[in-house]
């Protein structure tokens, strides 16, 4: 992360944390081409969360703080997605860092591409 110490911090804050995001779909190229992780990639994408997270791992036990994903996932209801979220959540366990899935529930986030879709833990008539 190339700082010597939590920016406004000191080694050991207890007022600070690494938060980072991971998604597979940064990969580029045609690793999701309809907006899901391709299942041809699943070993790549698994290795990529591996070398993020484990990065950012590497960075916060440096820096004395925790580690937490903010954000990943940002899928639709398929099997693709299931599969990166639990990619994310197996590598996150591995290193016993915090996380929260994008989205919790929708609230028309201009950030999303998802659309008119959800990207959330819930369907818009309420279901999980």
């Amino acid at each position: 992360m190339g700082f010597k110490a939590p920016p406004g911090g000191k080694i050991g804050s207890n007022k600070h944390i690494v938060n980072d995001h991971t998604y597979c779909c940064q990969l580029g190229g045609d690793t999701c081409v309809d907006g899901e992780p391709q299942e041809k990639y699943r070993p790549v994408c698994r290795k990529a969360h591996e070398a993020r997270i484990g990065g950012r791992d590497n960075d916060a036990k440096r820096y004395g703080v925790p580690l937490i994903i903010s954000e990943f996932g940002a899928c639709m209801d398929s099997e693709a997605c299931a599969v990166e979220v639990s990619q994310v959540g197996d590598v996150s366990d591995e290193h016993l860092n915090g996380w929260a899935y994008w989205e919790f529930k929708p609230f028309k986030d201009l950030t999303t591409s998802a659309g008119n879709k959800s990207e959330g833990f819930y369907n818009k008539d309420g279901s999980l």
